[in-house]
């Protein structure tokens, strides 16, 4: 992973092979913030997609590469960072899907832009009657 920082905003681009959770949380650790928003793109191999339903993602695994068209989302928490990432991909006939990203691995390189937002707290909580945790901004 190589990064560059001004100011607010953070540049990553992975690599082959990196975790891409892994990597968007440690560039938020040290970036010790507790609200940050992400946007990229790349390919993507090796990964698995989420759709929540019921108190629960139903979940889909994708062993081969695929276009990375677009991962946008949330890094949150006050003490320990919380990710949510949605991602939209395309396969090799040009078709479009996407959903909640759990987990995921850089096909050749991926462009990550962070954006530090300061003074802004935020957690997540569980709600109990959806079964998820969500954001809460203090």
């Amino acid at each position: 992973m190589q990064q560059s920082r001004s100011g607010q905003i953070h540049i990553l681009r992975l690599d082959d092979g990196e975790d891409i959770i892994e990597s968007i949380l440690k560039s938020a650790r040290d970036s010790r913030s507790t609200m940050l928003i992400c946007a990229g793109l790349g390919m993507i191999t090796d990964f698995e997609l989420g759709y929540f339903e019921k108190g629960e993602y139903v979940s889909k695994s994708y062993p081969e590469p695929h276009e990375l068209l677009s991962i946008q989302g949330v890094i949150s928490g006050y003490g320990e960072h919380r990710v949510h990432i949605h991602v939209s991909v395309a396969d090799r006939e040009h078709r479009m899907f996407g959903g909640h990203l759990l987990r995921g691995k850089v096909w050749t390189s991926n462009e990550i832009g962070i954006l530090r937002l300061d003074g802004v707290r935020s957690t997540r909580e569980m709600n109990p009657e959806k079964n998820v945790a969500i954001l809460n901004l203090q």
